[in-house]
């Protein structure tokens, strides 16, 4: 249905691009087409009893901006900016969209509310960059509005994943046709153009996921801005000191979260800055524009602020064959069970327990866009394997407060009484109760104390090496489990994820 849906909206299009002799009716043909793009977006949903009341709700503001434009100027005046409060209309209601589910609350509502407000916001930075920095007001609210997307493309779709930059798009998109405003519609497919690709991105199967990060977007978005706020400034030192200050605060963001800005969005902010040379026609013919140094600037700035925002390493040595120190984080995480097994004999029965020195145990959480990746630095793992050399019983004793995402700020809330409470429950314990061998595999059920909570997890494991360091024979297996952290005293929430898949590699000495 939705290719029949996303075929009408290119038709419609086409005829609107020959209506724009009249604004009249090139308003009209150009909402209906978003209006049949809206509907299509909400092919993400699954069916649910409240989608219907969601579908209106976003054609209503659509519909409600088209309505205000053809009143008084007056009214389009004040009116266009209240145009988003029609999403407050669905809240209470709960739907899954693409996978990600949706509480309708008042905070999930504002980001349409807040898409209305942008072009008000706008107007009063064109206030201060006329008076302040001599800058073009009509250019300069085309680089602050784009400087804005990418600021709440980023909010939205880290808090509500693509419905929130659908909802951002809508409100903005209902306000500029009230307003009549015509540079405002060509923004509003900048936006709109963001969602549909998100959208699709999420249907599309073998897509990275890095192209679906949020702040990736953000860096496109305010590159575009900072090449157009270039180009509004007659001083040469404040157009590029301005932009790069603003893509600089952006970017420093990843100090605080690495979903939140870091080298996704400085590389977003080339690939922005870089398009946005190609539409910028300079209005001194006879003088180059300063503003084609700022992707040059990026990018000579690229290895520093990657190496800036380079998360800390799992100081590790493996025992596997892989020639390089283990970190906690990989271009592409690979299967820890892909790694082939070993088989043991009665030689290797008795008592093991782990050396630190070469065993890590690490996790990750989080929406497929936003993964946080963290690991239990002080952790023992005490195995018995009886004299066929099959494991008769397994504990993992970790420290709470070893815990860590690599960040010092989210470790703070992490370990805080928020989430795992370090101080109250200093010790996460693992304790085996039912061991199974499932081929060269263990399944191993176990009750996992975490948090004042005991709860049955399961654990698969291998064991992958034998080697001989220092004279001492020592074994390496490998594993995975799934931790759901919420039946452990924390509140479910979506954007942090509820889900925790543990990964580890433990190698083990008499």
């Amino acid at each position: 249905m939705e290719n029949y849906l996303g075929l009408g909206v290119g038709i419609i299009a086409i005829i609107t691009a020959f209506l724009v002799r009249s604004a009249f009716f090139f308003r009209t043909s150009l909402s209906i087409a978003i209006g049949g793009l809206i509907v299509a977006l909400t092919n993400g949903f699954e069916q649910d009893p409240s989608l219907d009341m969601i579908c209106f709700s976003l054609l209503g503001i659509v519909a409600l901006g088209y309505l205000i434009s053809l009143l008084s100027a007056k009214i389009r005046m004040v009116a266009p900016y209240f145009v988003g409060l029609l999403a407050l209309i669905p809240v209470g209601a709960k739907a899954t969209y693409q996978g990600f589910e949706v509480n309708w609350t008042a905070e999930v509502a504002m980001f349409a509310v807040i898409g209305s407000l942008i072009p008000l916001l706008a107007k009063i930075k064109d206030y201060f960059a006329v008076r302040w920095f001599k800058a073009d007001k009509k250019e300069f609210d085309a680089a602050v509005s784009l400087v804005y997307f990418g600021l709440f493309v980023f909010a939205s779709s880290f808090f509500v994943s693509t419905f929130g930059v659908i909802l951002l798009a809508v409100g903005y998109f209902g306000s500029v046709v009230a307003l009549r405003s015509n540079a405002g519609l060509q923004l509003s497919i900048v936006l709109f153009a963001v969602a549909w690709i998100l959208f699709s991105l999420n249907s599309l199967e073998g897509i990275s996921d890095s192209l679906q990060k949020g702040n990736l977007w953000m860096g496109i978005l305010a590159g575009l801005g900072a090449l157009w706020a270039c180009r509004s400034m007659k001083n040469v030192f404040l157009g590029l000191f301005i932009p790069i200050l603003i893509l600089a605060v952006l970017i420093s963001f990843g100090l605080i979260n690495e979903n939140f800005g870091g080298t996704p969005t400085l590389l977003g902010a080339i690939i922005g800055s870089s398009l946005a040379l190609a539409l910028v026609e300079y209005s001194d013919g006879n003088k180059p524009f300063p503003g084609i140094l700022l992707p040059l600037i990026l990018m000579g700035f690229t290895n520093t602020v990657d190496s800036l925002f380079q998360p800390e390493k799992l100081k590790v040595e493996t025992l596997l064959d892989t020639g390089k120190e283990s970190s906690n984080q990989t271009a592409k995480k690979k299967d820890v069970m892909d790694i082939p097994a070993i088989a043991l004999t009665d030689g290797d029965a008795g008592a093991w327990k782990s050396v630190a020195a070469n065993s890590k145990l690490e996790f990750e959480v989080g929406p497929p866009a936003s993964r946080t990746a963290g690991a239990i630095k002080d952790f023992t793992t005490d195995i018995h394997l009886d004299k066929a050399g099959v494991i008769k019983s397994l504990q993992v004793t970790m420290k709470s407060e070893s815990l860590t995402t690599f960040n010092d700020i989210r470790d703070e809330s992490v370990l805080s009484d928020e989430f795992i409470k370090s101080e109250k429950y200093p010790k996460i314990i693992y304790t085996s109760k039912k061991i199974e061998k499932v081929g060269e595999d263990y399944k191993i059920t176990g009750d996992l104390e975490f948090v004042g909570m005991k709860v049955e997890v399961v654990v698969n494991l291998r064991f992958v090496s034998k080697v001989t360091k220092d004279g001492s024979e020592m074994l390496v297996f490998v594993g995975k489990s799934v931790v759901d952290r919420t039946k452990h005293n924390m509140t479910s929430d979506s954007k942090i994820g509820d889900l925790v898949d543990v990964t580890f590699e433990v190698a083990l000495a008499r």
